[in-house]
Order: structure tokens, then C-alpha cells, then sequence
């Protein structure tokens, strides 16, 4: 589906929750495609800002939000994703944040006729700088900076072939400015991870449980995964919801304490354990482990 036909299903999905078109805008790489800027994009993947006393349900600490799980809102959210094959994320942005970002914005006609936000390039030089000061372990976790930066490197690219040099060169501040996340370490390849019994993590939702491992790497290709069985992956989105409502346990690669996987076990009250990097190379379908996120470990039982 074109992202102009996306936006206006989304739109409509927003206008059913109440958050009308002034009070979110469309952001990153999408947004600048939509622009008129050369640049992939993150394929089925958007990325919103939204007025956080807009959305129309309740977000506490997060940095991202998704409907909450078995709401009616999560049932709309996924009949969104069946129809477009895309997913988003929403930011909430206090009021008076979302004032001063959308000075940074252009309004956008879709086919439909209704009009939308869509942040421009200084919009997102701004939008940037904050995410890159959350990739910590206490915020998204820092391989979503490292997930981020090449994005950010193409932006920087294609403001460059427009011809846009004041702008590009502000990008490329950014891209000095948190360059540790170009400088990534390759893990060692000559270490056997499947000799590893226990392995630490960051501890995201307290609990202590055991269990039958289900590593799932891709959640749209996954058919089996029975109830009880402690999920195993890299990163979680909404794509995982089925899998959460099972679990008695996530553990992940990647992430941080704000995090998706962690927000919704906190919400869930189940346990969880991110930024593990290693678990879903440790672990296999069928291990019996213990996960204690009381301490951050996962140990493997025989």
C-alpha cells in the first residue's frame, strides 16, 4: 500500500481515538520521503508524535506508547496493521513540547483531502538529538542508536544531493556529535555461546519464574508458541502482542529500562530482562530456564 493511502487510514484510525489531525505529526525517514528526500525507509514502519493528552489512554513513563494489550484500542490497532501492513510507534509530547515542534512542520494534503502534519528536516535535526540522549540502558537502550544512525546518515546524504548545505551541515554536527554509535564492536566469533549457563541482563519488570524457552525471531512467520513458554528475541514491538498475552516471561538482546518489552511487562506484571545481547544466541527452543529479574539473570537448567 502507498504511504499516502497508509496515512489516510491512519488518519481515520487517529479521528476514531480522538486525536485529531493538529494534534500529531508524521516524523523520520517517512516523513522525509514523503518531502521529496531520496532516502530508504524502514519498510512497514512509522514513527509519530502525538499531543500526550491526546491519547486516550494512559502512558506514565513511557517514551514510546501502543494501545494496551486486550484493549479496544489495541483491537483497532492491529486491524490498522492487517489492512496496511504497517505498525507505528507514538511518542507522547507534553503540550507545551508539542507547541514547539510544530514550528518545525509543514502541512501535508492527502488524497483524501484532509490535511496532516509532517515534520521538516529542522523538525527532525531537533527530534534527533533527543532520541540519540536516550539510547541508554535507563532509556530505549543503545542499539537503537545504533539502529538510528545510518538512518540519520542517509538524511544527512540526501539533504547534501538537494543541495540543502546549511541544513546537511547541521546533520553531520549530529552525526559527530554521537558518533560512539557508528564505532560498534563486533562480537567474537571464536566464543561458543551455546556453552553459556547463565547470562545477565538489565532488569526492566521484577519477578522470579521457570520455564520452557520460545525464541521468536521473526513474530509474523512464528505459528507455535503455547502458553507458558518465556519469550526469547531481540527487541519486541507491537507485532508481539499475541505472544505477550502467553508469557510468564521476556527476555531480550536489546533495549533498555523505557524500552517497548520492558514498558509492557511493567503494564503486564510479568517478568523481564532486556538487554541480555546475547540470550537469543545462548538460548534454543525447548531450554528450560530460570529467569530471575530480580537480580537480572537467566540461568539455564538442565
Amino acid at each position: 500500500m502507498r504511504i499516502e493511502k497508509v496515512l489516510i487510514e491512519l488518519e481515520k484510525l487517529f479521528s476514531r481515538w480522538e486525536i485529531s489531525s493538529r494534534d500529531w505529526v508524521f516524523t523520520a525517514q517517512y516523513a522525509f520521503r514523503l518531502l521529496g528526500y531520496d532516502i530508504n525507509v524502514r519498510k512497514g514502519h512509522l514513527n509519530i508524535q502525538v499531543k500526550k493528552s491526546r491519547i486516550p489512554w494512559e502512558i506514565g513513563e513511557a517514551l514510546e506508547t501502543h494501545p494496551p494489550v486486550d484493549t479496544e484500542y489495541s483491537r483497532q490497532y492491529l486491524q490498522f496493521e492487517r489492512k496496511t501492513s504497517f505498525e507505528f510507534d507514538i511518542a507522547p509530547v507534553p503540550p507545551k513540547d508539542f507547541k514547539r515542534k510544530i514550528k518545525h512542520t509543514v502541512q501535508y494534503s492527502l488524497p483524501s483531502g484532509k490535511q496532516i502534519r509532517v515534520q521538516t528536516p529542522k523538525g527532525g535535526l531537533e527530534e534527533l538529538d533527543i532520541i540519540f540522549s536516550l539510547c541508554t540502558d535507563d532509556g530505549w537502550g543503545v542499539e537503537k542508536g545504533i539502529r538510528v544512525m545510518p538512518s540519520v546518515e542517509e538524511q544527512w546524504k540526501a539533504l547534501l544531493k538537494k543541495g540543502e548545505i546549511k541544513m546537511a551541515k547541521k546533520y553531520e554536527e549530529l552525526i559527530k556529535k554521537y558518533s560512539h554509535f557508528r564505532k560498534v564492536k563486533k562480537p567474537s566469533v571464536s566464543r561458543d555461546l551455546t556453552r553459556v549457563k547463565r547470562f545477565k541482563g538489565i532488569v526492566a519488570s521484577r519477578g522470579k519464574v521457570k520455564g520452557k524457552v520460545n525464541v521468536v525471531l521473526n513474530p509474523e512467520k512464528t505459528k507455535r508458541f503455547e502458553k507458558g513458554e518465556i519469550l526469547v528475541t531481540t527487541m519486541t514491538s507491537p507485532k508481539f502482542t499475541i505472544f505477550l498475552k502467553n508469557t510468564p516471561a521476556i527476555i531480550t538482546d536489546g533495549g533498555g529500562t523505557l524500552c517497548h518489552a520492558a514498558i509492557v511487562a511493567r503494564e503486564m506484571k510479568i517478568p523481564c530482562i532486556v538487554g541480555t545481547k546475547i540470550a537469543t544466541k545462548v538460548l534454543k527452543d525447548g531450554d528450560f530456564v530460570e529467569v530471575d529479574a530480580n537480580k537480572g539473570t537467566v540461568r539455564r537448567l538442565i
